[in-house]
Formats: structure tokens, sequence, C-alpha cells
């Protein structure tokens, strides 16, 4: 099974990336794209940024319920979430299919749970099985936990414990993208912006990997099709310069005039997936 990155990695999507769809059957398509990427390419965490003043704060809700949903193994979703107007065509999305989606069969040390209820004895707690499971940790009724089993019982675990990848999380933020980054909130230890003006991958990949393998937490920026990184920071009064450790362009020679967000956060963690392979040979 995929094992947790040595360095974490969070990817910030801007919410203008549905301005351009109107029906909520695409936006759900759009984000499922995002949600597939950050699980083949073992992303920690999507934030979700508001990248212009006009970005729709209902467009931003939908992609934080879309995602959400998406990355809850299957046989919680009735039980984290209620019937949602923003997850009407949820069903949409393909499964993960990521070590913490395991299927009843599937005999792992680790799982997502949902906290049945907690009397003085425990919890119970559901955990896909054919029946909950006993814990003799009074947890919090109706919440969310990552359980690991020991002998014959289940206690519950931070996800910082598990060494296998598990997952994302995902975080909604309406302030400015300068702020976010240099916020302590995330202590990020590099920020990468993707930029058709930042230098081409091939030129920048020793740089790439060194970011990659260092150890400190990681940001990728992504802008819309319409209004690049360097536009959105610029409008907050910074330059791109100021804030990023790399600038890179991931699709150098593009022969369409645009590419859409979800294309690029694909390419985009394709082509460092594909330089950490090649340099940790």
């Amino acid at each position: 099974m995929p094992e947790k990155r040595r360095s974490p990695l969070s990817i910030f999507i801007p919410i203008s990336i549905l301005s351009d769809v109107p029906s909520l059957i695409e936006k759900t398509f759009k984000v499922g794209q995002i949600a597939r990427s950050a699980a083949i390419f073992r992303v920690d965490r999507i934030v979700i940024y508001k990248d212009s003043p006009a970005a729709s704060k209902e467009d931003a809700f939908i992609i934080r319920d879309l995602l959400s949903y998406a990355e809850t193994p299957q046989y919680l979703r009735k039980r984290v979430f209620p019937m949602m107007d923003t997850l009407r065509y949820a069903g949409l999305i393909p499964p993960l299919r990521t070590p913490h989606h395991p299927l009843e069969s599937t005999d792992v040390p680790y799982r997502e749970g949902f906290v049945l209820n907690t009397g003085g004895k425990g919890s119970r707690v559901d955990v896909g099985l054919r029946d909950s499971v006993e814990c003799a940790s009074r947890l919090q009724a109706n919440s969310r936990v990552t359980m690991k089993r020991s002998g014959d019982s289940w206690v519950p675990v931070s996800r910082a414990e598990v060494p296998l990848y598990w997952g994302y999380i995902t975080t909604l933020e309406f302030k400015s993208l300068t702020r976010l980054l240099e916020s302590e909130q995330f202590g990020f230890g590099s920020v990468i912006i993707t930029s058709r003006l930042g230098k081409p991958l091939g030129s920048v990949a020793p740089q790439l990997a060194g970011h990659l393998s260092s150890g400190k937490a990681i940001a990728v920026v992504f802008g819309t099709p319409a209004e690049g990184v360097h536009e959105i920071l610029s409008r907050e009064g910074k330059s791109a310069e100021e804030i990023a450790d790399l600038i890179v362009n991931t699709v150098p020679d593009q022969g369409a005039a645009t590419v859409r967000t979800e294309e690029a956060v694909t390419i985009s963690l394709a082509a460092f997936s594909a330089v950490e392979a090649l340099t940790t040979k």
C-alpha cells in the first residue's frame, strides 16, 4: 500500500474554477477530476482559496462539499453527510480507492470510523465491517475517527500516526492568498507556483526535486484559466517572485490557448511525481 509522503503536499485551488460552467453536473465533474488527481498523487490537503472579490461563495461551498464527500469512505457517507443540494450528483465522482477506502473484505490495520454511541464502558464505532466494533475509549458521538486494530480490539489514533497515504483534508478559506501562504497556520517550507510565465519544468527539475524531498510541507498553487497566480497576487499587492520559492511552467509550448485548472492539477502532479521518481533512483 502507498506510504504517506515525506514532504506533506498541499494544493491551492481557486474558487473561480467553477465560474465557467453553469450546471451542477458540470461542476461536479470538474471537482471530481481534482479529487481523483489528488488521491492518485497522494495530496495531503486541498485548500480552496478566494481568488477574487467576485468569487462565488456558493461555488466555494460546492467545491468544499464535493471534495469532502469524495474523500469520505463510501460506507460512512450516509452517516457523515445529510441530504444536501450540493451533493445531488456526487455519485458521478469515481471512487478514490485509496487505502482508507477499503472494501469490507480487505484486511487492513487502520480504518476510518463513525462513532455511533458512547457510554460508561466505551464507544461503538462503525468501521465498515459487517458489525460495528467496540472501543474502550469514550469518543464523541456522531463524529468521524481514525481507528487502528490492536489485537482483537480497535483503538482511536490520529491521522498523523497512520504510515499509509490516508487521503486529503479539505480546507475552505476566504482570506487572501498572500495571507494563507505566509500564515503559520500551515507552516509551508516551500511554495511552488504553477504558471505559464514560469520556467519550463525541465530547467528547474533539480530544484523541484530538492523541494519535494526536503521533508518540509509544500504548497503548490494553481490559478484559473482566465487569471493566473501572478495576477491574483498582484491584486493583493504582492508579486509571485516575493511569495514563491519556485515558479514552474508544467505545460511548456501548450497547444491550447488555455489550460483548465483541473487539467493543470493533473498534469502538474504527474510531472512532479515523475521528477521525484527519476531523482530518487
